[in-house]
């Protein structure tokens, strides 16, 4: 109901007068383009802007802790994108490193891994998931113990 008055005050207001002026802006001599023109171009690319998204992250990962070593990563790249289709692999070994240095680990061996495209309508998009073992851990070691350390 917030949207009547909103709709009402622009009824109101084209009544009165157009919303946008029926002028042309010039390009060339020859050529020129409309306000409205100009205007419905705008909002196709800021739309298109905002549906492709050029600035965020081509890919979704999502981490489950499956035991204490082991964590199941599953990939979802974003259904508008210029490349990265070969990236999956990459990113999964990123994600297993970082989870392996954050959890005390020296190394991580990957146990499983699948990748291929769902066939959503309306759009399709590549999917990957991958389970890794971290190994070797490392405790922490306490301050005191640290070489150079007074205790």
């Amino acid at each position: 109901m917030r949207l009547a008055p909103a709709l009402l005050c622009v009824a109101t207001c084209t009544a009165c007068s157009p919303i946008i002026p029926d002028k042309t802006i010039e390009l060339t001599a020859n050529q020129s383009i409309s306000y409205a023109s100009a205007l419905g171009l705008a909002a196709a690319a800021v739309a298109a802007y905002y549906i492709v998204d050029p600035l965020a992250p081509n890919w979704e990962v999502v981490e489950a802790k499956v035991a204490d070593n082991r964590w199941r990563l599953a990939l979802r790249k974003k259904n508008f994108t210029t490349g990265g289709d070969g990236e999956a692999i990459m990113l999964l070994h990123r994600h297993a490193e970082r989870l392996a240095e954050t959890q005390g680990y020296r190394s991580y061996q990957v146990l499983q891994w699948q990748e291929g495209v769902q066939s959503d309508m309306p759009l399709a998009h590549r999917w990957a998931r991958g389970e890794v073992e971290l190994r070797e851990y490392m405790p922490p070691i306490p301050e005191g113990d640290l070489p150079g350390t007074a205790s």
